[in-house]
């Protein structure tokens, strides 16, 4: 377990590298143009994703009855018998 003072001291060294790069960096030089997305972009790009492969997972759904009855049959009992045998 670390100790306070073992923090103190790691928390002291960053700032003397902060203070460091600080002093060595160019204020007059420009500094890159990052993009950082927001949060709300985030999340609608997850959600764009989420959407887009449950919309294939459903259309797959949808097909495998017509394209393998008997796999899908096996399928729907099995997962009735975990079902039933969970309770």
């Amino acid at each position: 377990m670390v100790t306070k003072t073992q923090l103190e001291a790691e928390v002291a060294n960053l700032r003397r590298q902060l203070a460091e790069q600080s002093k060595t960096s160019d204020p007059k030089q420009p500094q890159p143009d990052v993009h950082h997305e927001t949060v709300t972009e985030k999340i609608t790009d997850n959600l764009d994703a989420w959407t887009t492969q449950i919309e294939e997972v459903l259309t797959e759904l949808e097909d495998l009855p017509h394209k393998k009855p008997i796999l899908f049959a096996l399928g729907i009992f099995a997962l009735g018998y975990l079902i039933g045998r969970s309770r």
